[in-house]
């Protein structure tokens, strides 16, 4: 009875921990030879750590059979968790411990997707206002917005490019120091963008990149998604083009892309991000605040958890170091929450 009993309760558990692995490498095979080549394989690395959250009970049912094999998948799950994230969760991470090399100066940028589809001013200045960065980019930037940032931020930030639009392609970029147009353009199907600006900085030009790239529509069929990625891809290889025939640069916005869709890693072939660098966790961004009109996803009738994924980033060329990066306050009113970071020059 006992043998019995043991063989019946052994199937669900044992089995679906296996069934789990399977579908976890195939996916990492997948993902590894074909990237976001597939439309709805891209969609899934953009939320892939969540594909880990079983492992806890795959030990649990190794343990609890006393199977090696089992414990052994379990422990190249865990590794390849590790290689994909481990990094993030550094002590030498986390605020205060970072020892810069740099002594010419910093810089701190906030990065941050206000939302169009709000005339909520109060919340977005209250939220700049706290952080205090040195540069702020902004995208999705709506004409309420853009009239009270000059009316109400003209001491604090004297040096201001504005582009507002009342949808999502509205952009700007305030600062604390001398920027101006350079001229130049990217042309593509960017939502915002991309501004190109010059900063005056400590003796220095440096060229800044405020962009919001194209987004995901998940309900879309599989080739339309598979469309968007390789727009995304596309950009991306603007942007990095752009990098390398730049001094110091700082490009910073919405991407609207995980940290293992390809078109990260195009950026971060030729520039650096900041919070990999510095960032403690997975410093999620998107999305928050269905109250809005927002482009929080759904599965039919239901949101999917908020902060799901990164897509807010900011980009710099290696002639900047990282010294602190963090998600910045949540305003309430926004569907992402922004990114500052404080930059070192070498």
């Amino acid at each position: 009875m006992r043998e019995r009993f043991g063989t019946s309760a052994r199937f669900p558990f044992f089995a679906v921990s296996w069934v789990y692995l399977l579908l976890l490498f195939t996916w990492l095979a997948l993902h590894l030879a074909t990237g976001d080549r597939f439309g709805y394989l891209g969609l899934v690395n953009m939320i892939a750590v969540y594909l880990f959250l079983p492992l806890p009970f795959v030990l649990l049912s190794a343990l609890f059979y006393r199977s090696i094999k089992l414990l052994v998948g379990f422990g190249a799950a865990l590794l390849v968790f590790i290689w994909l994230w481990g990094g993030l969760f550094s002590p030498l991470h986390l605020e205060g411990i970072q020892t810069p090399k740099t002594n010419q100066g910093e810089l701190t940028i906030l990065t941050y997707n206000v939302l169009a589809w709000h005339d909520k001013t109060a919340q977005v200045l209250a939220n700049i206002r706290a952080e205090n960065p040195d540069l702020v980019f902004l995208q999705e930037l709506n004409t309420e917005l853009a009239r009270t940032l000059q009316s109400n931020f003209s001491e604090t930030y004297p040096y201001q490019a504005l582009e507002p639009v009342d949808n999502p392609t509205g952009m700007g970029v305030i600062s604390k120091y001398p920027i101006h147009p350079t001229g130049d353009t990217l042309p593509d199907h960017w939502i915002g963008g991309p501004m190109i600006l010059a900063l005056d900085w400590n003796g220095r030009t440096v060229t800044l990149v405020n962009f919001h790239m194209y987004p995901t529509f998940g309900a879309a069929p599989p080739s339309v998604i598979s469309r968007q990625f390789r727009l995304r891809e596309t950009q991306a290889k603007k942007l990095a083009g752009l990098a390398r025939q730049s001094g110091p640069v700082i490009m910073a916005g919405d991407a609207n892309a995980a940290p293992l869709n390809e078109s990260y890693k195009i950026i971060t072939s030729e520039l650096h991000d900041a919070w990999s660098e510095s960032g403690f966790g997975l410093g999620h961004t998107f999305p928050g605040n269905p109250d809005q009109e927002s482009n929080w996803p759904k599965i039919g009738p239901l949101y999917l958890p908020p902060w799901l994924t990164r897509i807010d980033y900011i980009f710099h060329s290696g002639d900047w170091e990282t010294v602190t990066v963090r998600v910045a306050q949540f305003d309430g009113v926004s569907d992402h929450r922004g990114v500052v970071a404080t930059l070192g020059f070498r």
